[in-house]
């Protein structure tokens, strides 16, 4: 090819490009859904923080959806699953298809996927059977929480593969990246990635809708599960980014967790605003891909 014909065929190429750039730009973007399990009571309404609407409600009218986050209690008796618990909570949930239910599959060794896997079943199995309409996923497990990015983290890469009959029972998968990293939002990315192609390497098909935080945790007090826990809530940028990174890795959505113990400088609990920092992000991107 003569150089005149290359120049001609970039021309061509750039021509094209400039024609359809329009076109790309009315693209609608790709939906995704933002769930909460946030346990605040307050928010921001005409410059005063109210509970009224309740901050659930309020947030559903923002564009952010409700998920049911199911902890041990409710499923489980003496570290057993619990038929008659799973079975209420299935026949329950069909009245309300629309919020899926995530449970809190936190026991066992998962170093031994042998003392997790078998519960695990069982608890999909049941909810399954009574119903097949209401979503169901878990907090991890397949894949398994890497608590952030580090040197040694393809240790789970011969792991996670234990875990394959969880994902396939699964409705969507659920990987956690919480703000372990602290303010280290390059780090948060690193572990976004590990984790979210670990959950597509199940070959499900199915939404991956990972758990983030609307916080970053300043001190930690281990074995103490009573006593207010020190936050800085993250900025509209670092939510922003969180939310950004997850829907270009090709993830459906996300679950935004909070604690009930979470108190911010002023040693009180967290205040919902739309219009600022970490809860502006969260409105503005949910409207945005809904």
């Amino acid at each position: 090819m003569t150089v005149f014909k290359k120049s001609s065929l970039l021309a061509l190429m750039l021509l094209t490009a400039a024609v359809c750039s329009p076109c790309l730009a009315q693209s609608p973007a790709r939906k995704f859904t933002i769930y909460e399990y946030i346990p605040y009571q307050n928010h921001v309404a005409g410059g005063e923080v109210t509970a009224t609407p309740p901050l659930k409600q309020y947030l559903e009218s923002v564009g952010i959806h409700r998920i049911d986050v199911v902890y041990l209690p409710r499923f489980m008796t003496d570290g057993e699953p619990d038929q008659k618990k799973i079975e209420a909570i299935a026949k329950a949930a069909i009245a309300t298809p629309n919020i899926p239910v995530s449970f809190d599959t936190e026991f066992g060794n998962r170093m031994r996927p042998e003392t997790v896997i078998p519960s695990v079943t069982e608890i999909l199995n049941i909810y399954h059977r009574y119903n097949k309409v209401t979503p169901a996923g878990v907090y991890a497990t397949a894949p398994q929480n890497s608590y952030a990015w580090k040197p040694n983290i393809a240790r789970f890469d011969t792991l996670n593969p234990r875990y394959a009959s969880i994902a396939h029972l699964l409705d969507f998968l659920s990987p956690v990246l919480y703000n372990y990293e602290g303010p280290d939002t390059k780090a948060w990315e690193r572990a976004a990635v590990y984790n979210m192609a670990a959950a597509k390497k199940y070959n499900t098909g199915k939404p991956i809708i990972p758990y983030i935080e609307d916080a970053i945790v300043l001190k930690k007090n281990k074995g103490d599960k009573k006593s207010p826990i020190p936050v800085r809530m993250l900025t509209e940028a670092e939510m922003h980014t969180r939310l950004q990174t997850l829907y270009d890795l090709g993830a459906s959505g996300c679950i935004v967790w909070a604690s009930t113990r979470f108190r911010t400088a002023d040693e009180k609990a967290p205040v919902f605003d739309r219009n600022s920092g970490w809860g502006k992000a969260l409105v503005d991107f949910a409207l945005a891909h809904q």
